[in-house]
C-alpha cells in the first residue's frame, strides 16, 4: 500500500520561479520515455543523447570508483546519488537505469574500501563519502559539466544505503528528496543482533567486497555511535521536506519492525510528501523489480524534478 502524505510547498520561491520550474519539468517529461521503466526514450536527443561517463569521486583523500547515467536532452537534469548497501550485491542499477529514462542523470559510485575505490571502509566513511558525492555532484553542475541541474539534486539507498540516505538527507536541507529502501536504522538492527552471531567465525570475517571490513566490525563500530546512529531522532530534519520509505513486507535482513517507526517518525515529523510503501516482497525486492521501480520511479518524477 502507498500512502502519500502532503504536498510539495513553494516556501520562499516567487511564482516567476515556480513557473520557470514548470516549464522545464514540463519539458522534460516531453523528452522522455512515457513509460520509462518498460519504455525507451521515443526520441534521442543526438546532440545530447543518453550516456555514461566513467569517473572518480575524490572523498578524504582517496578515489572512489564510479559511474554517472547521463539523461536525455541537454538539461540541465535533475540528478539522483544513488547508494549502496553493505556490502552492496544489489545494485540497483536497474532502477538507475529506469530513472535515467524518466529524465534524472543517476550517479552510482563505491565507498570508500567498498569494491575497488581507495582509502579504507568504516560506517563513518560511508555517511562522509555520501557527502563527498553529494558535494562532486554539485560542483560538477555549477561548472556545467555532465548536464546537471546542481539545485536538483536527490538521494535513493538501500539497506545501509537506505540508513546512509536518511542520515545525509537529514544533514543535507538542501537534498532534493530522500528515497531510502530497506533502510537498515542501525542502531535497533545491531541491538536486535545475537551475542551469539556476532562472535560467530562467519562474522568475524571480511565481507567479500570490502576491503577487510567484517560485520563484526559494523557492530561494534554501530555499539559505539549508538545515538549518532540512531535515525528517528534525525527524523525532525525532514519537516516539509520530500521523504520516501520504501519496505518488503517479508524483509528477514532488516525486519519491518525496524522499518516502520522510522515512517511513523516521518510522519509525525511532517514530512511532506511523505510515502510509505509496503510490498509483497524481500529484502531485495527480488520478485517484485518491475513493481519497485514503478513506485520508486513515479514518485520521484511527481516529486524530485
Amino acid at each position: 500500500m502507498l500512502k502519500l502524505m502532503g504536498e510539495t510547498s513553494l516556501g520562499g520561491h516567487t511564482m516567476k520561479h515556480a513557473l520557470i520550474g514548470m516549464l522545464a519539468s514540463t519539458i522534460s517529461f516531453a523528452a522522455h520515455a512515457g513509460n520509462p521503466v518498460l519504455e525507451d526514450p521515443a526520441d534521442v536527443n543526438r546532440d545530447f543523447p543518453p550516456g555514461l561517463i566513467e569517473l572518480i569521486v575524490p572523498s578524504h583523500g582517496a578515489e572512489m570508483v564510479g559511474h554517472m547515467y547521463t539523461a536525455n536532452g541537454p538539461g540541465p537534469h535533475p540528478t539522483v546519488v544513488m547508494l549502496h548497501g553493505f556490502p552492496g550485491n544489489e545494485k540497483n542499477l536497474d532502477l538507475a537505469q529506469s530513472l535515467r529514462r524518466a529524465g534524472f542523470n543517476t550517479l552510482y559510485f563505491h565507498y570508500r574500501g567498498a569494491w575497488g575505490s581507495g582509502g579504507d571502509y568504516s560506517v563513518r566513511h560511508v555517511t562522509e563519502d555520501a557527502a563527498a558525492a553529494l558535494a562532486y555532484v554539485r560542483e560538477k553542475g555549477k561548472a556545467g559539466k555532465m548536464r546537471i541541474d546542481p539545485t536538483r539534486v536527490s538521494l535513493f539507498g538501500h539497506s545501509l544505503g537506505g540508513f546512509n540516505a536518511i542520515y545525509t538527507g537529514a544533514a543535507h536541507s538542501d537534498v532534493r528528496c530522500t528515497v531510502a529502501a530497506a533502510p537498515a536504522d542501525l542502531a535497533p538492527f545491531v541491538g536486535a543482533a545475537s551475542s551469539e552471531a556476532v562472535v560467530s567465525t562467519a562474522a568475524q570475517a571480511p565481507v567479500p567486497g570490502l576491503d577487510g571490513y567484517s560485520f563484526a566490525d559494523l557492530v561494534a563500530e554501530t555499539k559505539a555511535n549508538m545515538d549518532d546512529y540512531s535515525l528517528k531522532g534525525k527524523m525532525a530534519a525532514f519537516e516539509g521536506r520530500a521523504l520516501m520509505i520504501i519496505s518488503g513486507g517479508l524483509d528477514t535482513v532488516v525486519p519491518l519492525d525496524i522499518q516502520i517507526p522510522l515512517a511513523e517518525a516521518a510522519q509525525m515529523a511532517n514530512a511532506k510528501p511523505f510515502a510509505h510503501a509496503v510490498m509483497d516482497a524481500d529484502h531485495s525486492f527480488s520478485w517484485g523489480r518491475i513493481a519497485f521501480m514503478k513506485k520508486v520511479t513515479n514518485w520521484m518524477q511527481k516529486n524530485c524534478q
